[in-house]
């Protein structure tokens, strides 16, 4: 059964609720949010309905990173955490990751990378635990 929108709603506004409590740094530069902030959807509503409320999916994150990340991939490679944000996205969905890969070849090098670090995220609850690629490593 899919849920209603008001459910996702609802479960969206727990997810951005929780960040800003446990953990208010923007997933895409690592600066703190003071203001609202926006929830953002690392791989895009559009392209996963079944991704829409996954917790690792959501950063807590500045509407300027966010226009960045959605708008402008080839500027948002520059992101502090863009790394990071991309090694989350290769997990989840590993075709969309290709997609955006294409559009920020200054991080190919890093990338390259992805295959050789653990790939089991059972145990990762949430973004802010992926500090640096380092802390991945087997």
């Amino acid at each position: 059964m899919v849920p209603k929108q008001s459910e996702i709603d609802h479960c969206l506004y727990d997810i951005k609720l929780w960040y800003k409590n446990n953990w208010p740094l923007c997933g895409f530069c690592g600066h703190l949010v003071r203001d609202n902030g926006d929830l953002a959807h690392l791989i895009r509503r559009s392209y996963s309905r079944e991704l829409q409320t996954n917790k690792l999916n959501l950063v807590l994150c500045h509407r300027h990173c966010h226009d960045i990340f959605d708008e402008s991939p080839e500027k948002a490679q520059y992101l502090p955490r863009m790394t990071e944000v991309m090694y989350i996205i290769y997990l989840l969905d590993k075709e969309y990751f290709n997609q955006l890969a294409e559009r920020m070849p200054e991080l190919h090098p890093a990338f390259e990378l992805f295959p050789d670090v653990r790939s089991d995220i059972s145990d990762i609850k949430h973004h802010g635990e992926l500090i640096t690629l380092q802390y991945l490593h087997k």
